[in-house]
């Protein structure tokens, strides 16, 4: 008998213990969430600056909030890229990202069917009829994605997501299909103008003024394409043409990213506004960081 009481008490205690660390987890994301839709509302006041002090916040309890102010142009409007019909760019993207050809060529043309109006698949692409072979009825929608999360239906697109945990970061569905050069990633910028990212960091340091940090009252703007051209070093007269399709220098939809922070737990909001007004709102995971 006391060697079953001594099981049942060990028992009650592991499972106690299970219990108590799944409550502080459960308590630590919301905490964390909190001060991420706290971040969210301070960075919404007209008068904050990118560089403003109250967009970082700490408390004792080891909690608070990080907030970045971007343009939504920094990223890569998949919509308009696909019904366009300029896969230049996505196509360099996923063979950057290690894909090879014969499984990117069938993801494009995919990503293609899903945002045309007809039922016509691509040469490779997937159709209604494909959809349903995998079980998949009443894809794909026929029309442009209404948020980046969508994309995640398409047939091909649930690789990615296992191979690049953080294709997200990459996309939008808002803007005119310009990229904004003056606050988009190095990685675009490579991308943009085909060249390797060592003849990126040139433009980086003008771009960071004279503090050498991104997005500072102190930052420079580049102002035309030809300057862009110049200091990647791209003179192809092809390239530099399709560097004027493609980028812009002052998007005006505003993107927050507030990341709120409880201990080691971490939530990671979005708000992309125009105009003033919000279009969109909602949860990114935080890659690399436990959530």
């Amino acid at each position: 008998m006391i060697a079953v009481l001594g099981m049942i008490l060990f028992a009650a205690t592991k499972a106690l213990y299970a219990d108590t660390a799944a409550t502080r987890l459960m308590r630590g994301r919301i905490f964390a969430k909190r001060f991420a839709e706290m971040g969210l509302e301070v960075a919404r006041h007209p008068a904050i600056q990118v560089d403003d002090p109250l967009l970082h916040h700490e408390v004792d309890t080891g909690g608070g909030f990080d907030v970045t102010l971007k343009t939504e142009e920094a990223r890569l409007n998949v919509n308009y890229l696909l019904l366009t019909g300029d896969k230049v760019l996505l196509r360099r993207l996923f063979t950057r990202w290690g894909f090879k050809p014969e499984f990117i060529t069938p993801l494009l043309d995919a990503l293609k069917d899903w945002v045309d109006e007809d039922n016509k698949a691509g040469l490779a692409g997937a159709e209604r009829r494909e959809y349903e072979r995998m079980d998949r009825q009443g894809m794909p929608f026929n029309r442009p994605f209404k948020e980046v999360e969508e994309m995640l239906l398409v047939r091909g697109m649930e690789i990615v997501n296992a191979e690049r945990p953080d294709w997200r970061e990459w996309f939008t569905v808002y803007g005119d299909g310009r990229i904004d050069v003056n606050d988009t990633s190095a990685e675009i910028l490579s991308l943009l103008a085909d060249v390797p990212m060592e003849r990126v960091q040139p433009l980086l340091a003008f771009r960071s003024g004279r503090d050498g940090v991104h997005r500072t009252r102190d930052d420079q703007r580049i102002a035309s394409v030809p300057q862009f051209a110049q200091m990647l070093g791209v003179f192809q007269p092809q390239t530099v043409a399709q560097l004027t399709q493609w980028i812009q220098f002052n998007g005006p939809i505003r993107r927050i990213e507030s990341v709120g922070h409880m201990g080691p737990l971490k939530r990671k909001l979005i708000l992309i506004t125009q105009g003033g007004q919000a279009v969109w709102r909602g949860e990114l995971p935080v890659h690399g960081q436990d959530s």
